[in-house]
């Protein structure tokens, strides 16, 4: 069944290099790793591009029906992707983004070992997510 009303409609975790550490749709609850591994792919294409030419890390990438945001610790990065239509303010969502990012931060940690999740960990951040995005969800969309 899918989810309907929903303001972060996906959840990224990657590695430095850009590969998915950690995905889930919240929305189709799919489990395509290619679109993960094209997805983070692109988003850290656009994130090194931008560094690179100095222009500095985005933070955030917007497309016509959605809005992407980004935050990155020196192990791992958080992408949070949000329906542009649900008119939740931007400051809102870096905040969520940021709880989200410490939270995680605790079950990943920051070593070299980030880079692989074992099934508990992966079913921790899934539980973990679902309950502050929700909580989130219940505050500005209910």
């Amino acid at each position: 069944m899918l989810k309907t009303n929903v303001m972060i409609t996906a959840l990224y975790i990657m590695s430095p290099g850009g590969l998915p550490v950690y995905y889930y749709n919240r929305v189709s609850k799919e489990d395509k790793l290619s679109d993960a591994i094209l997805f983070t792919g692109l988003i850290t294409a656009i994130r090194d591009f931008m560094t690179e030419t100095q222009v500095g890390e985005p933070e955030q990438v917007s497309t016509s029906t959605r809005e992407i945001y980004l935050k990155n610790t020196s192990c791992f990065s958080v992408v949070l992707i949000k329906e542009l239509k649900d008119g939740i303010p931007i400051d809102i969502v870096k905040s969520l983004l940021s709880d989200l990012t410490t939270k995680i931060y605790n079950i990943i940690g920051d070593d070299e070992s980030c880079n692989i999740l074992d099934e508990i960990q992966a079913s921790m951040i899934r539980d973990l997510s679902d309950l502050v995005i929700e909580e989130w969800e219940k505050e500005f969309l209910y």
